[in-house]
């Protein structure tokens, strides 16, 4: 077995470049799925079980894909997802029913949750402790810098194209992550004493016998996972409104292409600003409560200067309202990812992370489902800008009871 020294660094480096051309390919054809399902004769109501399905099968997926990428290792997993999420979506302009769509999306959300997730897994295994959230931010930065870079290709490709053009170009860009992956990557060995050992082999059984379980409750029960977790589902919750409602609510005072033009923006400074937040945390833990619930606060403001943009500062261009809400949002969400992160990864031992990073992965994606059902809901019941309202308060009471909760601890703690 060939044993080599790697620099951490790299190895995040080529575990980013895999996950920000993923995520390219992601948003490249996520904007246009409800138009090319419309092509197919879908419903509002099937379009929304054809996104949904995509969710929930990257959901169930990932709690089993992370304990088995912590038995056999990561390399695999990275190899597999990326090819058959490739192999997949080229297969979306020979879809001739809804049915078809459905299951490609499904194949699909089992074939992402080896990719993303896996890669984070990776990350928080080589990740030094006093870098973690370093490295954790610059990971993360791949995901909406990968995502807000997606839809303006993926608008141009489909324009002098075609709408089944992206499909193919967003299967290319996954077969070259595996590639990326297959020559670049090298698998990770856990030994005995607890030290990392890179190795060249696709497949590697780790010596030290570890008790796993398939299901939530293992890291579940440590409190710090769980607030981690239930955080980050929340905040899932409240942005759906921004992902699924945006265009909706702002068709009204500017077009869709400056809505494209502002989602990118978000994005952009959400990863923009990660890694330097994450640099902050990993300073002192002192900065732990102040990174999340700071974070959460700032998301809230944002999203409360979005539902009243119509009735203030009229004299202003609207564009300009909602670009500075949402960009409060953005600096928000990447002052606490990066620390909700790593509060979530730091008590987990390194023969775990793959099944912790599985399980916590799946806060996003329920997040998610349930923020289009139940703002949905909201918006229909109360209306959009007071759903935005509704988000905002949501924000304000997480990060008070996340407050209250980190200042028991450290009670706790000093007794």
């Amino acid at each position: 077995m060939l044993k080599e020294m790697y620099n951490p660094t790299e190895v995040v480096i080529i575990l980013w470049f895999i996950s920000f051309i993923t995520m390219i390919g992601i948003g490249l054809i996520a904007p246009l799925m409800s138009k090319y399902a419309q092509l197919l004769g879908a419903s509002n109501f099937e379009i929304g079980i054809i996104f949904g399905s995509f969710a929930l099968a990257r959901t169930l997926a990932q709690i089993p894909v992370g304990y088995f990428s912590d038995k056999y290792g990561k390399k695999i997993f990275l190899l597999i997802g990326t090819f058959f999420y490739g192999f997949f979506t080229i297969l979306y302009p020979f879809a001739n029913s809804v049915i078809h769509l459905i299951v490609l999306r499904i194949l699909n959300g089992i074939s992402s949750s080896l990719i993303n997730p896996v890669a984070g897994a990776y990350v928080a295994t080589v990740a030094p402790k006093e870098k973690l959230g370093k490295y954790m931010g610059l990971f993360n930065s791949a995901l909406p810098l990968g995502f807000s870079l997606g839809p303006l290709v993926g608008g141009v490709i489909a324009k002098w194209y075609g709408i089944e053009a992206p499909f193919y170009f967003c299967g290319a860009l996954s077969f070259l992550s595996f590639l990326i992956c297959l020559f670049k990557l090298k698998n990770i060995k856990i030994n005995k004493d607890g030290s990392i050992t890179y190795v060249s082999k696709l497949i590697v059984k780790y010596e030290t016998p570890v008790k796993r379980r398939f299901f939530f409750m293992k890291f579940l029960k440590d409190r710090y996972f769980f607030s981690a977790y239930i955080i980050n589902l929340i905040y899932y919750v409240v942005n759906t409104g921004i992902i699924a409602y945006l265009a909706v609510y702002a068709s009204n005072y500017i077009g869709l292409d400056e809505i494209g033009a502002l989602i990118a923006a978000t994005n952009l400074t959400m990863g923009a600003f990660q890694k330097k937040f994450g640099e902050i945390y990993d300073r002192d833990s002192k900065y732990e409560t102040l990174l999340v619930c700071g974070g959460l606060l700032l998301s809230a403001v944002g999203f409360y200067l979005l539902s009243i943009f119509p009735m203030c500062l009229t004299t202003l261009p609207p564009i300009l309202k909602m670009f500075s809400a949402l960009e409060l949002v953005a600096i928000g969400g990447a002052m606490f990812l990066p620390a909700v992160n790593s509060q979530a990864m730091k008590r987990v031992g390194v023969e775990e992370k793959g099944a912790a990073m599985g399980v916590f992965t799946t806060s996003l994606n329920i997040g998610m489902f349930l923020g289009a059902v139940v703002l949905g809901y909201l918006a229909d019941v109360f209306g959009l800008s007071n759903m935005y309202k509704i988000s905002s308060l949501i924000l304000i009471v997480v990060s008070i009871c996340n407050y209250l909760l980190n200042r028991k601890k450290g009670k706790l703690c000093r007794l």
